[in-house]
């Protein structure tokens, strides 16, 4: 290989290792700044949904829609109590995790733990914010999140 072939060679790759950064900074950049996961919908919500798809795909009469109604209804009220359940294992998890590693700090540290304790509370509220029909979750204080 001649010296103009490696040359040619060497500037190739190093094109393409700058395009391949360029493009994953791009992708990674985007990725990140992306929100979580959004809310799930109200129970009232999720059973109009459900009933919809139900209704248009299987051509429900409505003697059908009357008696599958209150079935919808009551699993999507399942699940929202599942979430609200999850959400306060998830804060008791952390308010426990908080008063164990409080027994170790000074009070300059338990203080400075409390901040970080109240951003993740204002994070979570900025991410999951009100549901959508405007209204926190029952029995979901964000506060001991």
């Amino acid at each position: 290989m001649n010296n103009l072939s490696k040359r040619r060679a060497i500037f190739y790759l190093t094109a393409i290792f700058l395009a391949g950064a360029v493009g994953g900074t791009v992708v990674g950049y985007s990725s990140g700044k992306r929100k979580g996961f959004p809310p799930p919908p109200c129970p009232s919500e999720m059973a109009r949904h459900i009933m919809a798809r139900f209704q248009s795909q299987l051509e429900l009469t409505p003697e059908q829609v009357e008696k599958i109604q209150p079935l919808v209804e009551q699993t999507t009220a399942n699940m929202d109590s599942i979430h609200r359940e999850s959400w306060r294992q998830v804060s008791e998890g952390f308010k426990k995790l908080n008063q164990q590693i409080a027994e170790y700090l000074t009070e300059a540290q338990r203080m400075k733990l409390e901040a970080i304790e109240s951003e993740r509370r204002e994070k979570v509220r900025k991410q999951c914010g009100p549901r959508g029909g405007g209204e926190a979750p029952k029995g979901l204080d964000l506060r001991k999140l």
